[in-house]
């Protein structure tokens, strides 16, 4: 039997943690059904949002894994990370957990609407966070499959800042989007303050555009209608989910890199 594929989902959220999104449903169900049919062996990272309660979700702090300091632009952000296995299935997720960026209480917004102004800045550090992590763990995956506007960095940190590391170099990328129309923007001002590449296909975009822009796939959530003419629509239905995964995933791996 052929090896399982080693993929790493990163998002924005996961039910049953946090679900702003679609992509909420689909950073779960991925993971667990092919994990299940042992065609996967996953890693799992997202957010420790303030409304993430530890004590409700038994989440506890991997020592190991945590201290890291994490560079956005001239200041150096400490990671800790925390893991908790999803309620009645054997899943566990990592959670990237910052006082300055994470303790808020919510994903992208305060409880009256008003986005945050540092979500290009959390976004970077989340992407770092993952990746740095991921090296501590020593584990080199096939995939990143990221979703949603808080991890629409992690494709050009995959093509730019970690595209000669052994573990990501033969990484292959792909991203979901979540649809939502942040304010926060890529500009030539925000991207040379935080140190990030001049890439003409960010400036003044999205972080969800960003992703886009960057990735090698995109595959879109069945819930929104896709903005390329060469991307991936996810079924509604999860079986079906299931099987077109499978099926992208495979192809990727079996394609020459972008």
């Amino acid at each position: 039997m052929a090896q399982p594929m080693r993929i790493l989902f990163v998002s924005s959220e996961i039910v049953p943690y946090a679900r702003v999104t679609a992509v909420a449903e689909l950073a779960r169900l991925l993971p667990e059904r092919l994990q299940e049919a042992g065609l996967v062996e996953p890693r799992i990272m997202m957010p420790r949002y303030g409304i993430v309660s530890e004590r409700r979700n038994r989440l506890h702090e991997v020592i190991r894994l945590s201290g890291t300091h994490v560079p956005i632009g001239k200041d150096r952000e400490t990671l800790k990370v925390k893991v908790a296995s999803i309620p009645g299935i054997r899943l566990q997720v990592y959670f990237m957990d910052n006082t300055r960026f994470f303790k808020r209480k919510g994903v992208y917004a305060d409880k009256e609407g008003a986005e945050f102004p540092d979500n290009v800045s959390r976004a970077l550090f989340f992407g770092r966070a993952v990746l740095e992590t991921v090296r501590k763990l020593g584990w080199a995956p096939d995939i990143v499959h990221a979703f949603g506007s808080l991890a629409g960095l992690l494709p050009l940190l995959l093509s730019t800042e970690y595209a000669e590391d052994p573990l990501f170099e033969r990484a292959r990328r792909i991203y979901t989007p979540d649809g939502l129309t942040l304010k926060a923007r890529l500009t030539a001002a925000v991207l040379e303050k935080l140190k990030l590449p001049g890439d003409e296909r960010l400036i003044d975009r999205s972080l969800d555009e960003a992703g886009r822009a960057l990735a090698e796939v995109v595959a879109y959530p069945a819930t929104l209608q896709p903005a390329e003419s060469d991307a991936v629509q996810f079924a509604a239905e999860p079986e079906a989910v299931v099987e077109q995964a499978v099926s992208l995933y495979e192809q990727l791996l079996s394609s020459v890199p972008a």
